[in-house]
């Protein structure tokens, strides 16, 4: 079958009045997809950010700035404003002395692992932060792993590494957490840019140094700019790291945030420092997102870079890579090995090591003072708060996604999408604040407000992933659905949500994990008896349990990469094998070229292929020319719909 004779078969032909009525109708629906939403927001997300403004904002019943400028008065608050600012500078600098070269290495050279490096960099995304802490504390503390190998190995009496617990400490936990982000960034710009203007400058006399600073720096220079960008912001909203590893010296103006409401329970400066909280984060997030344009990088590559052997006999000077890559390789295998190791060998009380009782404390049913609940019961609810809030996500998501790909709003979008400018500690605060009055306050006793917190945080994500894949749908098979009488929903039930699955296991899979290692608006949410894997951690830490620390942080990255494991797989097993093969193997047997002309706008798995068969069965007989007495003519003409018949 020819290219052209396909393309007829999926694309039907309407008449203006019908492309009005769909366009009419897909508004209708897309306004109903956007109810559901919007309703939600309003009341788990505007009512309570209403009751933050109205606290901060109030005084004996009396709108008035006396709280904001009481808090921005405190001497205590603008140390934490000036401590944020100036460890979040650190931080991106940091991230990028340690990203940049990173990003270097994984575009110019081949090596053995580097596919296994770069997907390594996305392992610090997966942790929660609270594991890191903890990794940093037991590798780089006083009497950590590497202090006391440096004290063996040279005969030393006081440990040589003093960074814990000091603003160079935290420094270098978003350095471990942020410099893979730069090292994307900057892997991605790199590998957009051609190669032939760093040739053309070496033909015309220009050094690598001088090739490097005038043609590729400036070119990678937008996405470099990105990065620091990103890094910025999510250093100045870092919550667990600075908690665990700053303490009340080094807090920032998230903890000051949490401090206020849990342990002060002074509700009304906690509000006003919220709302100064909230306008940097919308600040920053808007800044971010403008300049999204200004540093983004452009494409211009008309062929690959090429990459040069790491490992090569005649350029013995690549080794000198060595110097960065040992000092890198301590810095992000340090602490994640120490959390692992630490869980085995840490003596047992009463006995020796390796041993498995601390594996023992965190799975036990025992109830534990200082978590008000068991250990077992903090995975439990755990498990339960992620698998609601990953199934809440996705419905949630998947009506933003039909709502703005209907409406093709941005003050919609902007309304559907306000939860990724606030921060967790405002949300954990406003949610806090929201329970105890109605409508919120009539929901029955449980884990409610933590499913609600991590709702809001996550659906973002799922958006960001379905929706891209739903617009990259070929428009023309609902057309076609629609054609021969299939209502609206019909097509979306048996055209789209089977070519969507894919993307919502994804998806689903991302918020379980993202919800999993939530810790900062749990925090704000916590009380006695309802605690979280990441709180328990955070617990056994605080009491120096470090034995039973590391086997709950070991559980939680073992969950973790599990699910990340799952996520690949199940990604590329649908996307790739169930989807392309199956369709070629039923659509168009023996027809592999033309099939792969066919299904070039997207990847359907079986579900959806043998939906799009029956489409294509009943288009076929309805335009298949028809030969009687000589002549040929076509069952229906191509500007008239075909008879309106169910699917």
């Amino acid at each position: 079958m020819c290219p052209r004779r396909q393309d007829a078969l999926l694309t039907p032909s309407l008449s203006p009045p019908e492309r009005e009525t769909r366009r009419t109708g897909g508004h209708r629906a897309g306004g109903a997809w956007a109810l559901l939403p919007l309703a939600f927001l309003g009341l788990a997300l505007f009512l309570p950010l209403w009751e933050v403004l109205r606290l901060g904002l109030q005084a004996d019943g009396s709108w008035t700035a006396a709280p904001l400028r009481s808090v921005l008065g405190d001497p205590y608050i603008r140390r934490l404003l000036l401590f944020t600012l100036e460890q979040a500078l650190l931080s991106t600098g940091l991230s990028l002395v340690l990203g940049f070269p990173l990003g270097w290495l994984l575009t110019r050279y081949r090596f053995p692992g580097r596919d296994a490096l770069r997907a390594m960099t996305l392992v610090p995304f997966v942790l929660p932060p609270i594991t890191v802490a903890l990794g940093f504390v037991l590798f780089f503390g006083h009497a950590g792993y590497l202090n006391r190998f440096l004290q063996a190995a040279f005969g030393l009496a006081e440990p040589p590494i003093r960074v814990l617990y000091t603003l160079w400490g935290i420094v270098l936990a978003h350095a471990f957490y942020n410099a893979p982000v730069v090292a994307r960034f900057v892997n991605v710009a790199w590998e957009a840019q051609d190669p032939t203007q760093v040739e053309a400058a070496r033909v015309l006399g220009s050094g690598r140094l001088r090739a490097f600073f005038t043609v590729t720096l400036p070119a990678l220079a937008p996405g470099v700019l990105s990065a620091c960008a990103l890094v910025f912001l999510l250093c100045t909203l870092s919550f667990a790291i600075p908690l665990s590893l700053g303490g009340a010296r080094y807090a920032t103006i998230e903890v000051g945030v949490y401090n206020l409401a849990r342990v002060d329970v002074d509700l009304a400066r906690a509000a006003a420092l919220a709302l100064v909280v909230l306008v940097v984060s919308l600040v920053l997030t808007y800044l971010y997102v403008r300049g999204g344009g200004l540093f983004h990088p452009v494409s211009s590559r008309e062929r690959e870079q090429p990459s040069l052997p790491l490992l090569d006999r005649k350029r013995p000077a690549r080794l000198l890579w060595l110097a960065y890559i040992l000092p890198a390789a301590l810095v992000f295998l340090g602490p994640i090995g120490a959390v692992i190791a630490d869980s085995f060998l840490r003596s047992a009380p009463g006995g020796g090591s390796p041993t498995l009782h601390w594996y023992g404390v965190a799975l036990s049913a025992d109830t534990t003072p200082f978590l008000g609940t068991s250990p077992l019961g903090s995975i439990l609810t755990s498990l339960g708060v992620a698998l609601a809030a990953a199934g809440g996500a996705l419905i949630l998501g998947l009506a933003i996604s039909a709502a703005v790909r209907r409406l093709r709003s941005r003050v919609l979008e902007t309304l559907l999408m306000a939860p990724l400018g606030v921060s967790s500690v405002v949300l954990g605060l406003a949610l806090l604040l929201a329970f105890r009055r109605p409508p919120l306050s009539f929901l029955p006793p449980g884990p409610w407000p933590l499913v609600v917190a991590h709702i809001l945080i996550v659906y973002p994500f799922v958006v960001r992933a379905v929706g891209p894949l739903w617009d990259s749908l070929d428009p023309r098979l609902v057309e076609a659905a629609r054609t021969l009488g299939a209502s609206r929903r019909a097509a979306f039930l048996t055209v789209e949500l089977p070519l969507l699955r894919s993307g919502l296991l994804v998806a689903g899979a991302l918020a379980f994990a993202l919800s999993l290692g939530e810790m900062t608006a749990t925090a704000m949410l916590a009380r006695p008896g309802l605690s979280t894997i990441p709180l328990a951690i955070y617990q056994f830490l605080s009491s120096r349990r470090f034995g039973a620390a590391s086997a709950m942080a070991t559980v939680l990255m073992v969950a973790t990469a599990l699910v990340a494991w799952a996520w690949e797989r199940t990604g590329r097993g649908l996307l790739g094998r169930s989807g392309r093969s199956a369709l070629l193997a039923e659509s168009h047997p023996g027809d592999t070229e033309s099939a792969e002309r066919v299904t070039s706008g997207f990847i359907p798995d079986d579900t959806a292929v043998r939906g799009l068969k029956a489409v294509a069965d009943r288009l076929r007989r309805y335009r298949e020319p028809i030969h009687s007495e000589g002549r040929t003519h076509k069952a229906f003409p191509s500007h008239r719909r075909a008879p309106r018949t169910g699917l």
